[in-house]
């Protein structure tokens, strides 16, 4: 991030959640300690590495070590369900999550003390915590990277649309196929019927062709609109996504930057995608898992370690107060 860094070690820690002990890793500079950033997940089983069963993409190693090698200790911890954290990711919904987000912080106060900075760092759906987090526990900063400003339930139908239309434009003998068997309408019949089975469910899962499908998840998320929180968020706010982010909308930083009630700045990084990773190739839904094994082979785009660098020493200046 910049060519002043400074060391810092990892420490495997623990730390008490609402429904069990929570798993992670402290990266605590050996100097002066500038802040404390708690990084927030996105969805999914990925652990506190931001690593998958099939695809390692280290997303939240790799910016936990660039903001520690600035002087901040970082936190990341395995969500629910995940790791060595406790059991109970079928059941686990949006609020769960939140409430988990929140203990992290109390833990990280324990050495910021009150007036300490603490910031939250929230990447795809942990922007859409990052704020609930803020609105119960107010903290001094925001960094919300490959963010929504709506509703998962406006996200979720353009996500599932993106895709059909995708499948509509594919190529070569596999386009035929798909055409002839009228698979989109196939895929947009089922997707409604199946979100209607869990609307109408109160259960914490729901099996689907023999899987466990996170129901309380997806009824919370659909009922939560991030936008009723970031008014309230009055903390300095940087806000950042790739052009080539298809997950959700680019301009959405800039739109996340004009609801926050405090100060903010965006930025729609050029050819970066959700996983914080530059590409020349098109990007389309159908082939985005196999772009994304590519990717996972470069570090994260370094115009966004510029950015972030750049925006932590005009808020938190270097000598400036972290913790009490």
């Amino acid at each position: 991030m910049s060519t002043a860094q400074v060391p810092f070690h990892e420490e495997l820690v623990t730390l008490q959640g609402p429904a069990g002990t929570l798993a992670g890793t402290l990266a605590v500079p050996d100097g002066a300690v500038r802040g404390f950033v708690l990084i927030i997940p996105g969805s999914g089983r990925a652990n506190r590495d931001g690593d998958l069963r099939q695809l390692r993409i280290g997303i939240y190693r790799d910016l936990a070590r660039a903001v520690s090698a600035e002087g901040f200790v970082t936190l990341r911890y395995d969500k629910r369900g995940v790791g060595r954290s406790v059991r109970a990711h079928s059941a686990t919904g949006l609020w769960d999550l939140v409430d988990d987000a929140a203990a992290a912080v109390s833990f990280l106060r324990q050495s910021a003390g009150d007036s300490g900075t603490i910031i939250l760092l929230g990447h795809s759906e942990g922007c859409i915590i990052a704020p609930a987090v803020n609105a119960r526990t107010p903290v001094q900063g925001l960094i919300l990277l490959s963010g929504a400003c709506e509703s998962l339930s406006v996200t979720s139908p353009r996500q599932q649309e993106r895709g059909i239309e995708d499948l509509r434009r594919m190529r070569g003998l596999m386009g035929v196929i798909v055409r002839a068997l009228r698979v989109p309408e196939s895929q947009r019949r089922k997707s409604r019927a199946l979100l209607e089975r869990i609307m109408a469910s109160d259960r914490p899962w729901i099996r689907v062709s023999g899987l466990k499908l996170n129901a309380k998840w997806i009824r919370e998320h659909f009922r939560y609109d991030v936008t009723s929180d970031l008014p309230g968020v009055h903390c300095p706010t940087l806000a950042i996504t790739g052009e080539k982010d298809i997950q959700v909308l680019p301009e959405h930083a800039r739109q996340i930057a004009d609801t926050v009630g405090g100060p903010a700045e965006w930025h729609i990084i050029p050819h970066m995608t959700h996983i914080l990773r530059r590409t020349d190739e098109p990007v389309n839904m159908v082939t985005l898992l196999k772009l994304y094994k590519r990717q996972v082979r470069q570090p994260i785009d370094p115009e966004l370690l510029d950015i972030l660098r750049i925006w932590l020493d005009a808020q938190f200046p270097r000598g400036s107060h972290a913790a009490s």
